[in-house]
């Protein structure tokens, strides 16, 4: 029995001498990760506000050395006018009863250059509660300032002792503040881990960080970039999606911080994380005013480019048969006009008239169709081939054209818009056929996805249908191939075409209010094809 007591306090001292070690490892730790930190002044005040601690971010921050600062009050670094309004004392009454006070305002640096700076005053309690002290966190953010107040970045918070830094750590809220070792596995957790990711500590501890993140991003890597970068460079910072115990996702900030001990070997990684999902939809929300801005700027340019066609055609294409209707009038009023005279100024007047009439009309098909505002349906676009056919019945006789077509498929849209975009790119191929040559149309359609898509294609991040219409006819130049959908655009190929030049500028319009588009391949003498993007129903 006495050897088993003996035993037993022999293991007793051994697990007492493991935790004490333990216990020394990791305020050591901390006292690393704290005095190696430069980007932040960390440090600790007693509760009169007098400084007891002094880290290198401090010394780069406010220039003041170790031991020209500690024991004198964290006062010196506000401006007269805040002492004077007793600031220092406030933020750390506010602490005191609020458990942490943050602000952002002008400092005063030991050579009296101001700075902007951004602190976080963080109570610390012994075990029965009483206030023995603060954390005061400092950042400076002049330059951010200066960018017209972008948002803070992260204030690492650590600790300075197994006791201090712990409850430190473990009392901030608003940042999840982790100790990782070499491998990325987590050693400790804190209340604004728990809040921000969902995990308790027994939870979680001892397990990887990647745990945080997406399936995209452990696919690509990410977490193992993100310790390589900090390894390298000291510190890597990242702004992504990251996930929580219940699988929700939250936009967090995070630094990576490299630890090394007295030698230089690296023993870890602090990481501090910040939820700004808040900040994030606000700037999406922004982004997305931005587009639609950006979408109805574009849409006002087509309607003025619309309007000065609009006043060309008033100016210009309608006032010429006017024109030559007064001139043949007055013709006929001429004492020695013949019959035949008569005759020939009466087929100008007619003819000058048809002219105005088709040009009219013209313009009031396209008025239609920009403001056509019916309710879209699922259309079935081999029946409006077969509708526009069956109207061109008569023009396909004549011209003794061949029309061929795949299975085209159904697409939300509205019908007249469709029926008018099939019967102008068909009445298009017949009248621009090769003197002497029916014309020879193929329909074909596919399925493609966005992804294929040359960028230069205004169109929605979806799968669409390309229509294809192709023909034997005399074709165009490929310089030509956007102007030839511009309203009242007539292209001088053969000499005995006429035509109001605004059948293309239907099927563009049709196809834009569909949400799709339509472009244009040819070679003088080889033919024209025609391409109509259509959104697929989903």
């Amino acid at each position: 029995m006495e050897l088993n007591n003996e035993q037993f306090r022999a293991d007793s001292v051994r697990n007492r001498t493991s935790e004490q070690n333990h216990t020394q490892l990791t305020a050591a730790r901390f006292e690393r990760m704290i005095s190696e930190v430069e980007d932040y002044a960390i440090f600790l005040l007693d509760v009169n506000g007098n400084i007891l601690s002094w880290n290198k971010g401090a010394e780069k921050i406010k220039g003041y050395r170790a031991d020209e600062i500690i024991g004198k009050s964290h006062q010196l670094f506000y401006p007269p006018e805040d002492r004077e309004r007793k600031l220092p004392q406030q933020l750390l009454e506010e602490a005191r009863k609020n458990g942490k006070a943050v602000h952002e305002g002008w400092r005063i640096r030991k050579n009296g250059d101001p700075f902007w700076g951004n602190i976080t005053i963080t109570a610390i309690h012994d075990d029965f509660g009483h206030v023995t002290g603060f954390l005061k966190l400092t950042k400076d953010l002049t330059e951010k300032k200066a960018a017209d107040d972008r948002y803070e970045t992260l204030l690492e918070q650590l600790r300075r002792s197994e006791e201090r830094y712990h409850k430190m750590i473990t009392e901030v809220q608003d940042y999840a503040i982790l100790l990782l070792d070499v491998d990325g596995n987590i050693q400790n957790w804190n209340i604004g881990a728990e809040l921000i990711k969902g995990y308790k500590a027994n939870e979680i501890i001892g397990k990887s960080f990647k745990n945080f993140y997406t399936t995209e991003d452990i696919i690509n890597g990410l977490p193992d970039k993100l310790l390589k970068a900090a390894t390298e460079n000291g510190k890597a910072s990242n702004e992504g999606w990251r996930r929580r115990k219940d699988g929700s996702t939250f936009w967090a900030s995070v630094v990576i911080t490299a630890l090394h001990d007295e030698h230089g070997a690296l023993i870890g990684y602090s990481k501090v994380t910040r939820d700004l999902t808040e900040r994030k939809k606000y700037e999406d929300r922004l982004l997305n005013n931005a587009v639609e801005l950006e979408l109805k700027n574009h849409e006002l340019l087509n309607l003025n480019a619309e309007l000065s066609s609009f006043a060309y055609v008033v100016s210009h294409d309608l006032k010429e048969p006017v024109r030559k209707i007064r001139i043949f009038a007055d013709r006929q009023l001429e004492p020695d006009n013949t019959m035949e005279d008569m005759q020939a100024f009466a087929r100008k007047i007619i003819s000058s008239a048809e002219r105005m009439q088709a040009l009219m009309e013209s313009v009031l098909l396209y008025s239609r169709i920009s403001n056509e505002n019916m309710e879209q349906e699922t259309i079935d676009l081999n029946d409006v081939l077969k509708s526009v056919k069956n109207d061109l019945e008569l023009v396909i006789q004549d011209s003794k054209a061949q029309i061929t077509a795949t299975r085209l498929p159904a697409i939300k849209g509205i019908r007249f818009q469709m029926h008018q975009l099939f019967l102008n790119l068909l009445s298009n191929a017949m009248k621009f056929s090769k003197p002497g040559l029916p014309p020879e149309i193929s329909i074909s359609a596919r399925l493609v996805p966005f992804s294929s898509f040359p960028e230069e294609l205004p169109l929605a991040d979806r799968n669409y249908h390309q229509i294809i219409f192709a023909d034997n006819g005399i074709g165009f130049e490929q310089d030509q191939a956007e102007k030839i959908f511009d309203v009242f655009k007539r292209l001088k190929q053969k000499e005995d075409l006429t035509g109001t030049g605004i059948g293309l500028s239907i099927v563009k319009k049709a196809a834009l209010n569909h949400h799709g588009y339509v472009t244009a391949e040819s070679v003088p003498g080889k033919g024209s094809q025609f391409h109509v993007f259509l959104p697929a129903i989903e």
